[in-house]
Parts: structure tokens; sequence; C-alpha cells
């Protein structure tokens, strides 16, 4: 098989065949020719090419249908076109492109000019080839890479619920033996196993979130109920980190259609960043307030060092973390923020975050006012004055 480029050249003028033919093959080309448009994409289907010139005027089928017949075919779609117009016909060049083609020639040829013009075509088609290449194998690797992520952590979930809930056991038969060293052997393996079983989740999380929108469970819930159970969420970063948990919720018993697990889950990963990147004994606030608009915000505010703003961009990115080196001291995927933003989105809220260096990091969850019930609670929050603390750091920001 030639290693040459291929070209189809499709003219009713036989001398303009031979002429295109020649030059053609003097700049090391293998040419084919076809009288008119149907015998060209017949030849086109058959043997394929990596290039077309073609005429406009022909008879049978001219060079518009011909391109865009070739436009139609997935098979050859993508193969250049090059149309031979007259150089009064400006209308006829606006119809080529509209039919998909890819550049044109004028007549009279200017055969100094001619190869030079299909060695740049078939140049730039070379180029769209590699690219497309290259987004179908990146294509399929995310592809892989989800389903394979999918898999694994539905598989992993039912060996890990196993060695939690035997470890459970054995830590309650050691302690009913007053055996503290193996129930504290017994503890370690419960701790990991809930940590690594959470990690999985989040991976599955994740997974699902590239695929499109969370599939959320929604329920009659209260912000009070909501906090506690992110709370619970965040609970083994906030020992870790001895951080000092403060409250300021305007009504805790106001009731919101939503996700409850998912929302809490959302919530504690802001809890558990203030708390991972934050010094020993750092104060984070928790608090929730309806705005002026009506919506529900939901913040955690911590005193922490904050984040530059050069960093805040890439921060909702999955697997992105301040540092993803294998060194790092911080542990997890970096995986917290952007299934936060997913869980926002998928209940039409919004994920917004506010930091600046030595200014600690704000992290507010927007729900929209369509999930906060119409109760007398409610109506009774409305009327009543915010607080100082909510007000400074969600109402005002939020209502501009």
């Amino acid at each position: 098989m030639s290693s040459k480029p291929r070209v189809l050249l499709v003219d009713d003028d036989p001398i303009m065949r031979e002429l295109a033919r020649e030059k053609l093959r003097a700049a090391s080309y293998s040419v084919s020719l076809a009288e008119n448009g149907a015998e060209a994409l017949e030849k086109l289907k058959r043997e394929g090419a990596d290039l077309v010139i073609s005429d406009l005027e022909m008879p049978i089928m001219d060079g518009f249908e011909l391109t865009e017949n070739i436009r139609a075919d997935r098979t050859i779609a993508q193969t250049p076109v090059i149309v031979i117009t007259a150089s009064d016909q400006t209308d006829a060049v606006d119809r080529a492109f509209a039919s998909g083609a890819t550049s044109f020639l004028a007549k009279p040829i200017n055969w100094t000019l001619f190869n030079q013009a299909v060695m740049f075509v078939l140049r730039a088609s070379n180029t769209q080839r590699a690219l497309r290449e290259a987004r179908d194998q990146a294509e399929a690797g995310a592809k892989f890479k989800d389903g394979l992520m999918s898999v694994m952590s539905h598989e992993l979930r039912t060996p890990l619920n196993a060695i939690i809930g035997f470890g459970q056991l054995l830590s309650e038969r050691f302690e009913q033996e007053t055996d503290h060293l193996h129930k504290e052997y017994a503890d370690y393996i419960i701790d990991g196993g809930k940590r690594l079983l959470n990690t999985v989740s989040d991976m599955l999380l994740a997974s699902d979130a590239r695929s499109g929108p969370i599939a959320i469970v929604e329920a009659d819930t209260t912000v009070g109920d909501v906090v506690a159970a992110a709370k619970s969420l965040s609970a083994a970063a906030v020992a870790a980190a001895d951080a000092n948990i403060m409250e300021a919720i305007q009504n805790s018993d106001l009731e919101i259609v939503c996700d409850r697990l998912l929302l809490a889950r959302a919530l504690s990963k802001l809890i558990e960043n203030a708390s991972k990147f934050s010094p020993k004994g750092v104060t984070i606030t928790i608090g929730a307030a309806l705005t002026k608009k009506g919506d529900l915000a939901f913040l955690v505010k911590d005193d922490g060092p904050g984040i530059a703003n050069e960093t805040m961009a890439n921060l909702s990115a999955t697997f992105a973390q301040l540092d993803m080196s294998l060194k790092r001291t911080k542990e997890g995927l970096g995986l917290g923020l952007p299934i936060a933003k997913a869980i926002t989105q998928a209940h039409d809220a919004q994920l917004r975050l506010d930091s600046a260096e030595g200014e600690g990091t704000r992290g507010i969850i927007i729900l929209p006012a369509a999930r906060v019930r119409r109760t007398k609670a409610r109506k009774a929050v409305e009327t009543a004055q915010t607080s100082d603390l909510i007000e400074a750091n969600v109402s005002e920001r939020l209502s501009s």
C-alpha cells in the first residue's frame, strides 16, 4: 500500500483533470480521477482518500451535492474537500462552505500556488485527525476509569461492612472481658474500616457526579437534623484537629426539603476541610440563616490561615488538594469540595468559598427558597433580627 497522500480529483473537464494530476504527481501525491460527483462518491467510499479536490459545476452530481454527501456519511465525513470555482462566483464559495467545504481554489488556477494549497489543507487535516484521536483516547480512558472506580467501590463496600461489623463484635467481647489491649486492636480495625469505607463512598459519589447529576432522595427534615448529621460525620476530623465548634443557628426547627444524608455530607466536607487545613485548636463556626431573598444559607467558617486567591480556583477540581504529593501531611483524595459541589448542584443549590490569606475561610451552601417550608416558624425567623455573625458572614454577601 502506497504511503503517499491520496488525492481524489473530480472534474468533468478532461484537460483540467490531466493538468492537475500531473502537478499532483510531480509533488509525490497518489492521484485517482472521477468525472462527476456520483462517480467520486462511489470511489471515495470504496477506496478512501486523504483529500478530495472537486469542481463545483459538473453533470449528474455537482460539487455542492458531493460535499454534502461526504459530510453526511460518518465513514468519510472527516475527509477534507477543496472546491474549485470561478473567481467571480463569491456566492458559490459561500454556498460551498455551507455545504462543508474545507477550502477553495479560484479559476483560473494558479499552478504555482496549487500544490502549496493542497499541502496546507492536508497538513491541517492531519493535525485535526491527531486531535480527534487524542480526544477519543482521553474520553475512552476517562470512561474506563469511571467504570472501574464505580465497580471497585461497589465491590469493596460489602467486605468492608463485614470487617467493621465483626470488628465491633470483637470490641464488645473484649470490653466485656476487660481485655483492654485487644479491644484497642479491634477499635483500630473498626476505625480503619470506617475510614476506608468513607473513602470508597467518596470515590463512588465522585464517579456518579461525573456521569451526570447525583440522584437525591428528597424528604422533609430540619436544619438542626442536617447540622447534627454533618457534625457526626466530621467528628473524627474535628477531634483530630482539637477544633472548637461554635454554632450560630437561627432556628434549628426550620423545615427544609432535601436529601438529609447527602446535604449533611456536603456540609461535613466543609467542616473536615476547616479541621484538616487549619492549626490545632482552630475555631470553626457552623451557622444557618435565612437570607433576605428567602434562601437558606449554611455557613462553615474557620479562623485558620486562609487560602491564596490563585489556589481557590483549582480547589473544586476532582483529586485536587493543596498538596497531593506522597509526602503530604494531610490525608484525603481531594474529593471533599468536588463532592460538596456536586451535592449542592443536585439540590439546585450553590456552593461558595470566600477566603484570604491570614483571614480564614468561609464555605457557604445556599439552598433555594423553594426547598424551605413555609411554616409559622419560618415566618417568625423572617421577621426576626438577623444575628450579627450570620449577617456579617452570609446575608450581606448573598443579598448583594
